[in-house]
Protein backbone atom coordinates (compact mmCIF):
# COMPACT_ATOMS: atom_id res chain seq x y z
CA UNK A 1 0.00 0.00 0.00
CA UNK A 2 1.33 3.63 -0.92
CA UNK A 3 0.25 6.57 0.95
CA UNK A 4 1.69 10.21 -0.52
CA UNK A 5 4.19 7.97 -1.97
CA UNK A 6 5.27 6.70 1.11
CA UNK A 7 5.45 3.05 2.15
CA UNK A 8 2.72 2.56 4.28
CA UNK A 9 2.71 -0.72 7.09
CA UNK A 10 0.36 -3.37 6.63
CA UNK A 11 -0.46 -6.83 8.13
CA UNK A 12 1.29 -8.30 4.85
CA UNK A 13 4.49 -6.67 6.41
CA UNK A 14 4.07 -7.64 10.01
CA UNK A 15 7.21 -8.68 11.39
CA UNK A 16 7.49 -12.74 12.04
CA UNK A 17 6.77 -13.65 16.10
CA UNK A 18 9.57 -15.76 16.57
CA UNK A 19 10.03 -18.34 20.06
CA UNK A 20 13.81 -19.56 21.60
CA UNK A 21 14.68 -22.81 20.55
CA UNK A 22 15.29 -23.68 24.02
CA UNK A 23 11.44 -22.67 25.12
CA UNK A 24 11.24 -26.14 25.12
CA UNK A 25 13.68 -29.10 25.64
CA UNK A 26 12.48 -31.10 22.65
CA UNK A 27 12.94 -30.10 19.47
CA UNK A 28 9.89 -31.45 18.82
CA UNK A 29 7.45 -29.26 21.08
CA UNK A 30 9.69 -26.24 19.86
CA UNK A 31 8.57 -27.10 16.61
CA UNK A 32 5.11 -27.23 17.07
CA UNK A 33 4.77 -24.28 19.21
CA UNK A 34 6.51 -22.24 16.95
CA UNK A 35 3.66 -23.77 14.09
CA UNK A 36 1.13 -22.62 16.37
CA UNK A 37 1.08 -18.90 14.36
CA UNK A 38 -0.94 -18.42 11.76
CA UNK A 39 0.75 -22.04 9.73
CA UNK A 40 4.10 -20.66 9.71
CA UNK A 41 7.52 -21.03 12.14
CA UNK A 42 10.01 -18.62 12.77
CA UNK A 43 12.76 -20.18 15.65
CA UNK A 44 15.67 -18.23 17.29
CA UNK A 45 18.02 -20.63 17.26
CA UNK A 46 20.97 -20.78 20.63
CA UNK A 47 24.12 -22.18 19.26
CA UNK A 48 25.83 -24.57 21.79
CA UNK A 49 28.93 -22.60 22.80
CA UNK A 50 31.09 -26.01 23.35
CA UNK A 51 29.78 -27.37 20.18
CA UNK A 52 29.35 -24.56 17.21
CA UNK A 53 29.10 -27.21 14.80
CA UNK A 54 25.86 -29.22 16.15
CA UNK A 55 24.19 -26.12 14.44
CA UNK A 56 24.07 -27.94 11.30
CA UNK A 57 22.86 -30.79 12.22
CA UNK A 58 19.96 -29.14 14.58
CA UNK A 59 18.93 -26.61 11.57
CA UNK A 60 18.61 -29.90 9.41
CA UNK A 61 16.32 -31.56 12.16
CA UNK A 62 14.26 -28.50 12.48
CA UNK A 63 13.60 -28.16 8.70
CA UNK A 64 13.28 -32.07 8.21
CA UNK A 65 10.72 -32.23 11.00
CA UNK A 66 8.92 -29.25 9.68
CA UNK A 67 8.45 -31.01 6.14
CA UNK A 68 8.63 -28.41 3.76
CA UNK A 69 6.49 -26.54 5.33
CA UNK A 70 7.45 -22.09 6.03
CA UNK A 71 10.05 -22.45 8.42
CA UNK A 72 12.82 -19.30 9.65
CA UNK A 73 15.61 -19.66 11.43
CA UNK A 74 17.40 -17.05 12.85
CA UNK A 75 20.54 -17.74 15.03
CA UNK A 76 21.89 -16.18 18.47
CA UNK A 77 25.37 -16.59 19.84
CA UNK A 78 25.26 -16.95 23.95
CA UNK A 79 26.90 -14.48 25.92
CA UNK A 80 28.90 -15.99 28.76
CA UNK A 81 31.35 -18.49 27.20
CA UNK A 82 33.97 -16.77 25.40
CA UNK A 83 34.17 -12.71 25.23
CA UNK A 84 35.39 -10.37 22.91
CA UNK A 85 35.62 -7.69 25.03
CA UNK A 86 37.97 -9.17 27.34
CA UNK A 87 40.33 -7.17 29.41
CA UNK A 88 43.29 -9.46 28.45
CA UNK A 89 44.16 -9.12 24.63
CA UNK A 90 45.01 -13.13 24.43
CA UNK A 91 41.36 -14.14 25.79
CA UNK A 92 39.79 -11.73 23.33
CA UNK A 93 41.62 -13.06 20.39
CA UNK A 94 39.94 -16.40 21.58
CA UNK A 95 36.82 -15.32 21.20
CA UNK A 96 37.27 -13.70 18.49
CA UNK A 97 38.33 -16.84 16.21
CA UNK A 98 35.14 -18.15 18.33
CA UNK A 99 32.55 -15.75 17.05
CA UNK A 100 34.00 -16.02 13.53
CA UNK A 101 33.94 -19.76 13.63
CA UNK A 102 29.81 -19.39 14.94
CA UNK A 103 29.64 -17.14 11.86
CA UNK A 104 30.41 -19.70 9.48
CA UNK A 105 28.56 -22.57 11.26
CA UNK A 106 25.34 -20.64 10.32
CA UNK A 107 26.47 -19.62 6.92
CA UNK A 108 26.72 -23.26 6.64
CA UNK A 109 23.39 -23.74 8.50
CA UNK A 110 22.00 -21.43 5.61
CA UNK A 111 21.54 -18.81 7.86
CA UNK A 112 20.59 -15.02 7.50
CA UNK A 113 21.66 -13.28 10.94
CA UNK A 114 23.63 -13.85 13.89
CA UNK A 115 23.04 -12.17 17.56
CA UNK A 116 26.39 -11.52 19.60
CA UNK A 117 26.89 -9.66 22.33
CA UNK A 118 30.10 -7.87 23.96
CA UNK A 119 30.02 -8.01 27.57
CA UNK A 120 31.91 -4.58 28.02
CA UNK A 121 31.75 -3.38 32.16
CA UNK A 122 30.80 0.29 32.20
CA UNK A 123 33.60 1.35 33.23
CA UNK A 124 35.51 -0.15 30.22
CA UNK A 125 39.01 1.75 29.09
CA UNK A 126 38.91 3.40 25.81
CA UNK A 127 41.52 1.38 24.17
CA UNK A 128 39.30 -1.76 25.58
CA UNK A 129 36.52 -0.36 24.07
CA UNK A 130 38.77 0.36 20.70
CA UNK A 131 39.71 -2.82 20.56
CA UNK A 132 36.67 -4.33 21.70
CA UNK A 133 35.17 -2.14 18.07
CA UNK A 134 37.61 -3.45 16.00
CA UNK A 135 37.67 -7.29 16.65
CA UNK A 136 33.70 -6.83 15.87
CA UNK A 137 34.10 -4.96 12.95
CA UNK A 138 36.17 -8.37 11.80
CA UNK A 139 33.44 -10.55 12.83
CA UNK A 140 30.88 -8.40 10.78
CA UNK A 141 33.14 -8.60 7.82
CA UNK A 142 33.12 -12.13 7.99
CA UNK A 143 29.92 -12.42 7.90
CA UNK A 144 29.58 -10.33 4.75
CA UNK A 145 31.63 -12.37 3.02
CA UNK A 146 29.47 -15.18 3.92
CA UNK A 147 26.31 -13.41 3.25
CA UNK A 148 25.33 -13.88 7.35
CA UNK A 149 25.03 -10.11 8.63
CA UNK A 150 25.88 -9.62 12.49
CA UNK A 151 23.94 -8.22 14.88
CA UNK A 152 25.29 -6.75 18.08
CA UNK A 153 22.13 -6.96 21.36
CA UNK A 154 22.06 -4.79 23.89
CA UNK A 155 22.56 -6.01 27.65
CA UNK A 156 21.23 -4.81 30.78
CA UNK A 157 24.09 -4.52 32.60
CA UNK A 158 27.69 -2.87 31.20
CA UNK A 159 28.78 -1.02 28.15
CA UNK A 160 25.79 -2.12 26.12
CA UNK A 161 23.31 -1.18 28.48
CA UNK A 162 24.45 2.88 28.07
CA UNK A 163 22.52 3.83 24.38
CA UNK A 164 25.88 6.07 23.42
CA UNK A 165 28.44 3.45 24.09
CA UNK A 166 26.43 1.05 22.38
CA UNK A 167 25.88 3.41 18.75
CA UNK A 168 29.38 3.40 19.17
CA UNK A 169 30.14 -0.30 19.08
CA UNK A 170 27.59 -0.25 15.87
CA UNK A 171 28.27 2.28 14.10
CA UNK A 172 32.51 1.61 14.70
CA UNK A 173 31.74 -1.83 13.65
CA UNK A 174 29.84 -2.14 10.88
CA UNK A 175 27.10 -4.34 13.06
CA UNK A 176 23.42 -4.16 12.86
CA UNK A 177 21.28 -4.40 16.21
CA UNK A 178 19.18 -6.60 18.35
CA UNK A 179 17.34 -4.55 20.59
CA UNK A 180 16.63 -6.29 23.70
CA UNK A 181 13.67 -4.55 25.06
CA UNK A 182 13.67 -6.51 28.42
CA UNK A 183 17.43 -5.74 28.68
CA UNK A 184 16.74 -1.62 27.58
CA UNK A 185 13.32 -1.47 29.79
CA UNK A 186 15.83 -2.82 33.17
CA UNK A 187 18.85 -1.02 32.79
CA UNK A 188 20.51 1.77 35.40
CA UNK A 189 19.94 4.22 32.52
CA UNK A 190 16.34 3.17 32.23
CA UNK A 191 16.21 3.62 35.89
CA UNK A 192 17.69 7.60 35.51
CA UNK A 193 14.81 7.85 32.34
CA UNK A 194 15.71 6.73 29.07
CA UNK A 195 13.95 3.99 28.70
CA UNK A 196 13.28 0.62 25.90
CA UNK A 197 11.27 3.27 23.83
CA UNK A 198 14.54 5.98 24.03
CA UNK A 199 16.49 3.30 23.47
CA UNK A 200 14.15 2.12 20.56
CA UNK A 201 14.40 5.38 18.58
CA UNK A 202 17.58 5.81 19.22
CA UNK A 203 18.95 2.61 17.06
CA UNK A 204 16.03 2.32 15.15
CA UNK A 205 18.22 2.76 11.84
CA UNK A 206 19.94 -0.37 12.84
CA UNK A 207 17.45 -3.07 14.47
CA UNK A 208 17.15 -5.92 12.51
CA UNK A 209 15.55 -8.02 15.42
CA UNK A 210 14.16 -7.78 18.79
CA UNK A 211 13.86 -9.62 21.91
CA UNK A 212 10.24 -9.02 23.29
CA UNK A 213 9.56 -9.35 27.28
CA UNK A 214 8.23 -7.35 29.70
CA UNK A 215 12.04 -7.07 31.82
CA UNK A 216 14.78 -8.95 33.11
CA UNK A 217 15.37 -9.44 36.88
CA UNK A 218 16.89 -12.60 37.97
CA UNK A 219 15.31 -13.92 34.80
CA UNK A 220 13.07 -13.12 32.20
CA UNK A 221 9.50 -11.75 32.88
CA UNK A 222 6.78 -12.18 30.91
CA UNK A 223 4.18 -9.42 30.67
CA UNK A 224 0.97 -9.45 31.43
CA UNK A 225 -0.75 -7.08 29.02
CA UNK A 226 1.35 -4.92 26.09
CA UNK A 227 1.00 -1.40 28.70
CA UNK A 228 4.70 -0.69 28.94
CA UNK A 229 5.80 -2.68 25.74
CA UNK A 230 3.40 -0.62 23.67
CA UNK A 231 5.56 2.08 22.89
CA UNK A 232 8.70 0.39 22.06
CA UNK A 233 7.01 -1.87 19.60
CA UNK A 234 5.10 1.29 18.09
CA UNK A 235 8.66 2.78 17.56
CA UNK A 236 9.71 -1.28 15.91
CA UNK A 237 6.65 -0.47 13.26
CA UNK A 238 7.05 3.30 12.53
CA UNK A 239 10.50 3.55 12.31
CA UNK A 240 12.63 0.34 11.88
CA UNK A 241 13.44 -2.52 9.27
CA UNK A 242 13.20 -4.90 11.72
CA UNK A 243 10.74 -8.08 10.98
CA UNK A 244 11.49 -10.26 13.63
CA UNK A 245 10.16 -10.51 17.00
CA UNK A 246 11.51 -13.05 19.64
CA UNK A 247 9.35 -13.88 22.49
CA UNK A 248 12.26 -14.02 24.41
CA UNK A 249 10.59 -16.94 27.79
CA UNK A 250 11.63 -20.27 28.42
CA UNK A 251 7.93 -21.08 30.27
CA UNK A 252 5.76 -22.76 27.12
CA UNK A 253 3.03 -21.47 28.19
CA UNK A 254 3.88 -17.69 29.46
CA UNK A 255 5.86 -17.97 25.83
CA UNK A 256 2.79 -18.75 24.09
CA UNK A 257 0.61 -15.68 25.84
CA UNK A 258 2.81 -13.52 25.31
CA UNK A 259 2.75 -14.51 21.36
CA UNK A 260 -0.77 -14.45 21.58
CA UNK A 261 -1.25 -11.04 22.59
CA UNK A 262 1.26 -9.55 19.82
CA UNK A 263 -0.74 -11.28 17.32
CA UNK A 264 -3.55 -9.34 18.84
CA UNK A 265 -1.40 -6.11 18.96
CA UNK A 266 -0.56 -6.39 15.35
CA UNK A 267 -3.96 -7.41 14.31
CA UNK A 268 -5.29 -3.67 15.55
CA UNK A 269 -2.18 -1.79 14.58
CA UNK A 270 -3.04 0.96 12.41
CA UNK A 271 -1.48 1.60 8.57
CA UNK A 272 1.35 3.89 9.58
CA UNK A 273 4.64 4.26 7.97
CA UNK A 274 6.90 1.99 7.44
CA UNK A 275 10.49 3.77 6.70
Amino acid sequence: MYVSGELMYNPDMEPRIAVCGHTSPLIEATLALAFEHHGHAAIDLSLIPTDLGSVVFHTHTLRSLSAGSDLEIRYHLPLGYREIGHADAAEADLALAWMTEAVSHVALAGGGFLTVHAGLPGDATRARIAATTSRLAEVVAHGENLGVRVCLENLRWGLTSDPDEFMGLVTGSGALVTLDIGHAASSDVAARGFGAEQFARMVAPYVRNAHVYEREESCHIAPLDLVTLTAPLDVLLDETGCDWWVVELTDVEEARRTRAMLVEFLAQAPVRLAG
